[in-house]
């Protein structure tokens, strides 16, 4: 796998279309089911403490431009810390990767597919990612250029089709289920910006890393415009009553609308847009952590790793078989990974390197 040279419009894409895609898909519905009325307040709170983090994350990071956090991780312990920290986004990667590709298929399945066995669904996901990830001249990253803004767009189409349904009282009461529920618990809900942990390992692939936190700042910010709409649909649409754990609220909400006589049937239109949207994602993430896996092997051949990674991702989806328990590895675990791996564990790096440097000097 050649080094790679981002623009900043390749890095924001990347980082917006891998948090639409989540906020898609779960993240949205599990946001409103969390805070109720209080959903809007809370996407507005979590989004101004996901900017602050990144920009306090990008102050840590300056003594270590353009390195990612396995250069910053081999830099503090040295190659073995390097490889644990490695493995363990990888297996983040993986489970978040597999959860939102068994939700899709299974989507697929009950509206389109009913008599197709879901393994042949899953397959060509994993087999269209394998070859988009496998193109040259960063096919994944351009790809998001092209797929993001129209995902962008049809969200906000989206709102304003349905807006002639929506009950606006659901906004009422402003604190939902409490001060707590929105401010305190509810600001587990910055996992929805699923994005945010792949910054990460961006550093090193820009074109011009001393740009990282303009690029960083700019496809959060969009993230949470998205989130804004997408629980805003959701929330004066179905208020926090919607149930429904196999088609995702979004889908659901777009077969009310109707533009016209002519378009009649968005739904299938804005499925085929989710659809490509998570082949660019899945791409994008399997990149990442094909890219991970090389260096952390010192390996000059990427291909055995995106085979394997996606045979992985193909099993590990196949596993989840119940609605339920999708549901709950989305309200609970993944939260609390999130919070390690993206919070926690960075800022642990981060500062112990920083004092590391300042002791001994130098450049990594």
């Amino acid at each position: 796998m050649k080094k790679t040279n981002l623009e900043n419009i390749e890095a924001i894409a990347f980082v917006v279309i891998l948090s639409i895609n989540c906020m898609i898909l779960s993240t949205s519905q599990v946001l409103v089911n969390t805070c109720a009325s209080s959903s809007l307040l809370n996407v507005l709170f979590i989004t101004i403490i996901i900017l602050i983090v990144t920009f306090i994350f990008c102050l840590l990071s300056k003594q270590f431009l353009g390195k990612d956090l396995l250069d910053i991780s081999e830099f503090l312990g040295g190659k073995p810390l390097k490889i644990i920290i490695g493995l363990i986004f990888i297996l983040y990667f993986l489970f978040r990767a597999s959860v939102f590709l068994k939700k899709l298929s299974n989507c697929l399945q009950i509206v389109y597919y009913p008599m197709t066995h879901i393994i042949f669904i899953v397959s060509l996901f994993c087999i269209a990612a394998g070859i988009v990830v496998n193109l040259k001249n960063n096919s994944s990253f351009k790809s998001a250029i092209f797929i993001f803004p129209i995902l962008f767009v049809t969200i906000i189409l989206i709102f304003i089709g349905n807006s002639k349904n929506f009950n606006f009282e659901n906004i009422y009461p402003l604190l939902g289920n409490g001060v707590k529920t929105t401010f305190f618990t509810g600001l587990s809900n910055i996992f929805a910006f699923c994005g945010f942990i792949y910054l990460f390992f961006l550093p090193s692939k820009l074109k011009n890393p001393e740009q990282i936190t303009k690029i960083s700042l700019i496809s959060l910010a969009l993230s949470g415009l998205f989130l804004l709409f997408s629980c805003a649909n959701i929330m004066f649409l179905f208020g926090d009553q919607f149930s429904n754990t196999e088609l995702f609220p979004l889908y659901v909400s777009v077969r009310s609308i109707e533009f016209g006589t002519f378009f009649q049937r968005l739904d299938s239109v804005f499925l085929f847009l989710c659809v490509l949207g998570f082949i660019c994602a899945l791409s994008l993430n399997a990149y990442i952590v094909t890219d991970i896996l090389r260096n952390i092997t010192c390996s000059s051949d990427s291909k055995p790793f995106i085979f394997t990674y996606l045979l992985a991702v193909f099993a590990l989806s196949l596993t989840l078989k119940l609605n339920s328990t999708l549901t709950s590895l989305e309200d609970n675990i993944s939260k609390i990974f999130f919070i390690i791996l993206a919070i926690v564990i960075p800022f642990i790096i981060l500062i112990s390197a920083n004092i590391k440097k300042k002791i001994i000097g130098g450049n990594l």
